[in-house]
């Protein structure tokens, strides 16, 4: 089971469009403001990152990637198991959307940071040792 979630970074510490961990239903995206220099959407995987969430996945990016923020940051730090395929999708959204927000990733397991390496996408992201270094860059 897989949980994703959209959380949208800026100084006042509410929740947007009502939603937050207080709302949140099984695996739905939910959002939550937190405090950081630039505005920054952070997207977070628990769990595993399969074509049984993917679609699910990479809606949620793509829609982070779409708003204006400085930033989107894939938190897979309680990623258990990531796809190749989903690898691969994220080195695309890294192309395709370069003329938008800086998309960063934060790993954390050594299978999540195989997948990247086997794929040619950890080149592609600069490395982030924690989300606080990931959020304030």
């Amino acid at each position: 089971m897989s949980a994703i979630s959209l959380l949208r970074g800026h100084a006042e510490g509410g929740h947007l469009e009502g939603s937050g961990p207080g709302h949140r239903r099984g695996s739905l995206p939910w959002a939550q403001q937190v405090d950081r220099r630039q505005e920054c959407v952070v997207v977070r995987v628990e769990g595993e990152l399969d074509a049984a969430v993917s679609a699910e996945f990479f809606d949620t990016v793509d829609r982070a990637l779409q708003s204006s923020c400085g930033a989107v940051v894939i938190d897979l730090r309680a990623t258990r198991f990531l796809s190749l395929r989903a690898a691969v999708g994220l080195g695309a959204r890294r192309t395709d959307y370069c003329d938008g927000p800086d998309l960063r990733i934060v790993a954390g397991g050594s299978g999540v940071e195989r997948a990247l390496e086997v794929t040619g996408v950890r080149s592609l992201f600069a490395c982030y040792p924690s989300m606080r270094t990931a959020l304030d860059s």
